[in-house]
């Protein structure tokens, strides 16, 4: 049996934010490697290692003042992630069916395409906002025969949609190896092991060719930090796919990116903002 060193955060939301949501917007940055919510107002912030875990702990109980309380935790059980989300369904983004294998639909709609994910270590089921507001960007975009650059890639949900849609192949990273080994099993549930490229990446210190379509589903604060990267690896006359962009970030984000391309496209759910931005033609 294995052991999570994780932050066990207790307390409410802040305005119309869920508390989970609040949590996901500020530990950019600190190594998560993944979050759940054993109760509404209740939220685990899981780390690779205790060190990590151990480094955000200060900063978390300083962001988050006297409203909650935050103590360290260590979660037994390696199936913790599967347990918390056993009860998830099949949620749809536009024409993309996001399903775990329990809930896999029989048939769908001739227009309807599936990705199967299995609940783990990395980000991506489907059901939060960040999450389907890139799969409906990407669906904005024509992405047949298209190279695509996933950055961040979690459970690789968006490496698969990518493919679904047409694209010719994807490269998806992501900084940890967990995110990375839940893609990986992604893939093989949805037979695309030799569609997807994976990989363990630094994105700040990515070096890699320009690919036609960009996506990052990371934060807002991470997004405008990386701005200048995503630009350099987004191909002239391409598009970046971005989102995890909380409404209030949004107008500054806007700021960053229209000095190195145009809006295509915008989408808010609940308090989350989703994006497309395309890139300069070569001249």
């Amino acid at each position: 049996m294995s052991a999570h060193p994780a932050i066990a955060i207790t307390g409410p939301g802040r305005e119309q934010l869920s508390l989970f949501d609040q949590i996901a917007a500020i530990v950019d940055g600190w190594d998560a490697v993944a979050l759940d919510a054993p109760a509404a107002d209740q939220v685990r912030v899981f780390f690779q290692t205790s060190t990590s875990r151990d480094a955000a702990l200060a900063f978390l109980e300083d962001a988050l003042g006297s409203t909650c309380t935050v103590a360290a935790v260590t979660v037994d059980d390696e199936n913790w992630a599967a347990r918390s989300q056993a009860s998830l369904g099949a949620v749809r983004a536009g024409r993309i069916v996001v399903a775990p294998p329990w809930d896999r639909p029989q048939t769908l709609p001739a227009d309807e395409l599936l990705v199967v994910v299995r609940p783990a270590l990395g980000f991506g089921s489907g059901h939060h906002p960040s999450t389907r507001l890139a799969l409906r960007g990407l669906q904005e975009l024509s992405v047949t025969g298209c190279d695509i650059l996933d950055l961040g890639t979690g459970s690789g949900v968006l490496a698969v949609a990518a493919i679904r849609l047409g694209a010719r192949q994807v490269t998806a990273l992501d900084r940890d190896p967990d995110a990375i080994d839940s893609a990986r099993e992604t893939l093989a549930e949805n037979d695309l092991d030799q569609k997807v490229r994976l990989g363990v990446a630094d994105i700040e210190a990515l070096v890699h060719a320009p690919a036609p379509v960009l996506l990052a589903n990371l934060t807002g604060t991470a997004l405008i930090r990386l701005a200048t990267t995503l630009s350099r690896l987004t191909a002239p006359g391409g598009a970046m796919v971005l989102s995890g962009i909380l409404a209030v970030e949004a107008e500054a984000l806007a700021e960053t990116y229209q000095e190195i391309g145009t809006l295509a496209w915008r989408a808010q759910e609940d308090e989350w903002v989703g994006m497309v931005w395309t890139t300069a033609s070569p001249t």
